[in-house]
C-alpha cells in the first residue's frame, strides 16, 4: 500500500469538503514501527508526498525537511493508548467544531444513524494548542470512542485506516450539521425509548 498517496488523498478531499483551511488539521498513518504525518503550517490542498514526515514512535523525525505537525503529540498518544487504532485524522470542519467551540457533545435521541453509529461524540477538555495538555484527558474516551471533540478546537477521528478513520469524521460533520440546522426548525423529534434501545443494540 502507498501510505503517502492516501494521505494526499485524503489531506485534499478535506481541504475540498472546507474541513480545513490552510494552515489546519493534520493526518497520520502508522506502518509498522513509524508513523507519516502531514507537516506542520502547509495546506491540505497542496501537498505532495515529498512533503510528508516521517517519525519514530516516539516522535523523533526520522525522514522529512519540514517540521511534523503541532499536534504529533495527539496522534502519538491515541496509537499508544489503541494497537488497534492505524490511522488519525484532525479537523476543524466548522459544524462540529461549532460543537467543540459550544462545549456541548454531539448527540441525538432523533437522529437513528448517529445512534446505531455513534451513539455519542465526547468532548475532551480544552488544553493549549501543540502542548501535551491538547491530549491529557483522551485516556479518558478513546476506550469507548473513536470519534472526539477537542473543547474549542475541532474534532479527531481513529480508525483501522485512514479511510476508516476519515469517512467517520465525514459522517459526523454531516451530523453536526443537520444537528444545527434541525435547532432553527425548532429542535428535534425524539425516536420514543423504546426505539432508541433497539438501535443501540443494532
Amino acid at each position: 500500500m502507498n501510505h503517502k498517496n492516501d494521505i494526499i488523498k485524503i489531506a485534499k478531499t478535506m481541504y475540498q469538503k472546507e474541513m480545513v483551511n490552510a494552515f489546519e488539521g493534520n493526518i497520520s498513518i502508522k506502518n509498522n514501527d513509524e508513523i507519516i504525518i502531514t507537516p506542520s503550517q502547509i495546506c491540505k490542498g497542496f501537498l505532495d508526498e515529498s512533503m510528508l514526515m516521517t517519525i519514530d514512535l516516539n516522535g523523533h523525525v526520522k525522514n522529512g525537511k519540514y517540521k511534523i505537525s503541532s499536534e504529533t503529540g495527539l496522534h502519538l498518544e491515541a496509537y499508544r493508548l489503541r494497537k488497534d487504532i492505524n490511522a488519525v485524522v484532525h479537523a476543524h470542519s466548522p459544524y462540529a467544531t461549532a460543537f467543540a467551540m459550544a462545549n456541548q457533545p454531539i448527540e441525538s435521541k432523533a437522529y437513528p444513524e448517529m445512534i446505531a453509529l455513534f451513539k455519542k461524540v465526547p468532548i475532551i477538555k480544552y488544553g493549549t494548542p501543540s502542548t501535551k495538555e491538547v491530549y491529557a484527558d483522551l485516556k479518558n474516551y478513546i476506550f469507548d470512542y473513536d470519534v472526539v471533540l477537542l473543547q474549542n478546537h475541532g474534532i479527531v477521528a481513529f480508525g483501522k485506516d485512514i479511510y476508516d478513520a476519515y469517512f467517520k469524521l465525514e459522517s459526523i460533520e454531516s451530523i453536526a450539521k443537520v444537528l444545527l440546522l434541525n435547532k432553527l426548525l425548532g429542535g428535534p423529534s425524539n425516536l420514543p425509548d423504546d426505539e432508541v434501545k433497539k438501535l443501540l443494540a443494532w
